[in-house]
């Protein structure tokens, strides 16, 4: 994280727990660890916008005692809605926002059980029926992920954990 810090030193940070997320117009390094859980990071150039959230289930709809209007970024598929009605609020087309998604590990259950492989299908789900592109993930897998978002140029910094290489999604590792 110190040579990130290096590379954007006007950043703020943010550490985003589960059930957290946000809309920034501030450059902001966003960082979480996702293990299960999902976030996608939504970025808008033109707009000087970038969200990220880090959310825990797949569809509120699933949980009837939840009332996901409180913690809206808990659920993947009202985080994801959530995080668009606040572009769009502010003017973004949804044709100028580029989106990424990160996390959904298997790490306890395969198969049909696992969250993992749920939420990060509800993430595409829930993207593809708004109609935004998805221009890179890490999805998947039995291992968790550290990510650092830079939201002044969208990119995002993945490490596996118990994994001493951390890439730029779309570089290859050395």
């Amino acid at each position: 994280m110190q040579g990130l810090l290096e590379r954007f030193p006007d950043h703020c940070l943010a550490f985003l727990n589960v059930a957290q997320g946000g809309l920034y117009e501030r450059p902001t390094m966003a960082h979480t660890v996702l293990g299960s859980c999902v976030a996608v990071t939504f970025f808008a150039p033109r707009h000087g916008l970038a969200g990220i959230f880090h959310a825990l289930l797949p569809r509120a709809a699933e949980y009837r005692l939840h009332s996901p209007e409180q913690t809206p970024y808990k659920f993947v598929d009202t985080a994801i809605t959530t995080l668009v009605h606040r572009l769009t609020r502010r003017g973004v087309a949804l044709g100028d926002i580029e989106c990424k998604v990160f996390g959904g590990a298997s790490a306890l259950f395969a198969g049909d059980m696992s969250v993992g492989r749920r939420n990060v299908e509800a993430a595409f789900a829930t993207l593809a029926e708004l109609g935004l592109r998805v221009s890179a993930s890490n999805v998947g897998g039995e291992r968790g992920r550290k990510i650092v978002y830079a939201s002044s140029s969208g990119e995002i910094f993945v490490r596996m954990l118990n994994n001493n290489v951390a890439n730029r999604i779309g570089e290859t590792p050395r």
